[in-house]
This record gives C-alpha cells, structure tokens and sequence, in this order.
C-alpha cells in the first residue's frame, strides 16, 4: 500500500490508529483496555429514548433526548464513523503496517527516552494539555531520525505520534483513552496547526 499516496484519502484515522496499537501488543493490561476501547468504538445504534425525570422544558414538553443522538454527537466528537465493509477495515491494518514500518526506523532508547519524558509530562499535567507535549514529543523524534525525511511528512508525524503514545500506553495502560481522544482530534481532517 502506498501511503504517501493514499493518507488524503484515507479519513478514518480512529480505526488505523487503533490497528496500530492493537498489532504485537504485548502487555496484557493495555491489551485489555484496548479490547474495551474496541467494544466502545462499536457503538449501539438501537437505543430507547432516555427521559430526565419528566422535567418541562420552557414550551411544555418533556426533555427527552435519544441515546443514539447523544451517542452518535460524541463519537463524531472523538472519531469519524467506524468503517461497514472488511475492505476498509483491511485498507486501515494495511495503513497501520506502513507506519509500523516508518516507526521502525526510531532506535529503541530514543523512542524509550520521548516515551519516559512523555510519560513524565502527563503524570504532572491535565489532560487537556496532553496534546501539546505529545506534539513537542513528536517533533523531537522527527528532528533526530535522518531517514524520516524520505518520507512524507504528514505520515511520519503520524507514525511518530502512534507509536509514542503506543510505547507511554504500555508503561501506563490507563493513558489509553485520554490520548486515543487526544490523538484521534489531533488528526482529524479539519484540524488547523
């Protein structure tokens, strides 16, 4: 698969990051949490309509919300809707693949380094600034890697940032979700940065 290629038109970044984390995890914790991350992801679509306690809205009528609705707005918040058909599923594992290979090229104590300094970050910070200290992370590894130049930038970027923040989940498995969300809005198609 041709990445360089294909990274334009490949929108569902949700699904091949989670590819990339689910492939050679070995820590059973975190392999835990990302099969609960993956139930989540497949989110039901036939719930009833929850009321809130028969509380009147200013016209008269009752508040009463779908699940589904409620559902749906936070999972377009988080993550572009999950694939229907094998073949994108397959087209995402095949995406995950090529950035595992472009991860490859980082040495493993640089990689564990960023991942240290990383972990250390979060632990002292809200979570809400976790995506400006795993950009600064990235950064930092794209600047010391020379054969990351061949490649496209934005697919190194991507590389880079799924296997640190894979290597930080390893060592603290419950960072899983917060950076899963922080990541899936980092590279969602209408960000600006």
């Amino acid at each position: 698969m041709d990445c360089n290629r294909n990274l334009d038109s490949f929108p569902d970044i949700s699904l091949v990051l989670l590819s990339f984390l689910k492939q050679g995890c070995q820590n059973s914790q975190l392999q835990r949490e990302l099969d609960y991350l993956d139930e989540q992801l497949k989110l039901p679509t036939n719930h009833n309509y929850i009321e809130s306690d028969e509380e009147l809205q200013a016209d008269g009528h009752s508040f009463s919300v779908s699940y589904r609705e409620l559902l749906h707005e936070f999972q377009n918040q988080v993550q572009p809707q999950l694939p229907v058909n094998a073949e994108e599923a397959q087209a995402a594992r095949e995406m995950a693949a090529e950035l595992i290979r472009i991860a490859d090229l980082l040495e493993h104590r640089v990689l564990s380094q960023a991942a240290d300094s990383l972990t250390k970050k979060l632990c002292r910070s809200q979570e809400q600034f976790w995506g400006g200290h795993l950009s600064d992370g990235v950064q930092a590894l794209f600047h010391q890697v020379a054969g990351a130049k061949e490649f496209k930038k934005e697919l190194v970027e991507m590389a880079f940032t799924f296997v640190l923040m894979k290597t930080v989940c390893e060592h603290v498995p419950q960072f899983l979700f917060g950076l899963y969300g922080t990541v899936v809005q980092y590279f969602l198609p209408h960000r600006s940065h």
